[in-house]
């Protein structure tokens, strides 16, 4: 679907509504008029095609009567309304997938479970993707070294994961990349997803590794230990 333009000064919320929910009712046919009154009451004016592709995961991920009977309740309609404003705000497909697995199991259960999923949705909103990087490549399938899984994947996210030169001098490029690998890990940690495991007083390098927390919070996310 292509980027919806801004409305003309004056246009009514409802007129610009209207004009695109056609195509996305189609695309979700079995919660169209739900997405509707979520949309016009909640979300105007937004990339539409960033809602559609999370409706799209979300649909597959839930059959349409527990996704409907979970709409008509106050804390299940919340965890759908968070999703899709993070959605809206969603570059990549893999978040949309995050985005739609979080709500999903929000959904799909009750009590406990669900305020999980909706403190994952918090924390999500506060991550970016390349610290959902780094917070997977703490899994034990990533830490194998010489695995075939493991290098593919270091292979994949170099510009995230590194190795990183730490020397200090004008022409390390990678000095920075690995301070601000350094700052996301402190980040990570202070959502308690990842925890000191040991620190060089001299060099300041702190090693961390992956708490309960992050392992639950990966698995929410769909792409747990396997």
């Amino acid at each position: 679907m292509p980027e919806q333009d801004p409305p003309p000064l004056g246009e009514a919320r409802s007129d610009v509504v209207a004009r695109t929910l056609t195509t996305l009712a189609g695309a979700v046919p079995c919660v169209g008029p739900l997405i509707q009154v979520a949309l016009s009451e909640t979300i105007p004016n937004v990339r539409l095609e960033r809602i559609e592709a999370y409706l799209i995961h979300l649909q597959s991920r839930l059959d349409e009567q527990t996704l409907n009977d979970s709409l008509r309740t106050a804390d299940g309609l919340d965890v759908f309304e968070e999703g899709m404003w993070q959605s809206a705000r969603a570059y990549s497909d893999e978040r949309k997938q995050y985005i739609a697995e979080l709500v999903s199991k929000g959904m799909d259960s009750n009590g406990t479970e669900r305020q999980e999923s909706r403190h994952g949705l918090r924390i999500l909103n506060q991550l970016d993707d390349a610290q959902i990087i780094i917070l997977s490549s703490y899994q034990l399938k990533y830490r194998l070294i010489g695995e075939e899984s493991t290098v593919a994947f270091y292979k994949k996210h170099r510009d995230v994961l590194g190795p990183f030169s730490r020397e200090i001098g004008p022409n390390n490029k990678d000095r920075g990349k690995a301070e601000l690998k350094d700052a996301f890990e402190r980040h990570l940690s202070s959502f308690g997803l990842l925890d000191v495991k040991s620190e060089d007083y001299n060099t300041g390098r702190v090693s961390y590794e992956l708490t309960a927390q992050g392992r639950r919070f990966l698995e929410y996310l769909g792409i747990a230990e396997r």
